[in-house]
């Protein structure tokens, strides 16, 4: 009973079971002038994709708690996939897978 409280009353923790996947920054990068985009190699489920979302800073390498957005599969082969990464402070932000290696 303590415990089912204890996860009921944390705002933290229940925000953290919405947020499943751990991604894994191994290379952040920021590409263009004035406006920037900001380009992370990350490491999701063992594979290894690019993730990009407009940003004016870098974003420390380590891992973060991400959730698929969006995901559109396409029977040809053609994908789209969104995601959400939840940081620390709470903040949300969205990113586009825009690349996928093996």
């Amino acid at each position: 009973m303590a415990q089912k409280q204890r996860y009921s009353t944390s705002s933290k923790s229940a925000e953290a079971y919405q947020f499943p996947l751990l991604v894994h920054v191994t290379h952040a990068r920021l590409i263009g002038q004035p406006i920037s985009t900001l380009h992370l190699d990350v490491v999701i489920d063992g594979k290894t994709v690019e993730l990009e979302a407009g940003a004016t800073a870098l974003l420390h390498t380590g891992e973060y708690q991400a959730r698929i957005v969006t995901d559109d599969e396409k029977k040809s082969g053609w994908f789209s996939k969104m995601y959400e990464l939840l940081f620390t402070d709470g903040t949300k932000v969205m990113f586009s897978e825009v690349a996928e290696s093996e």
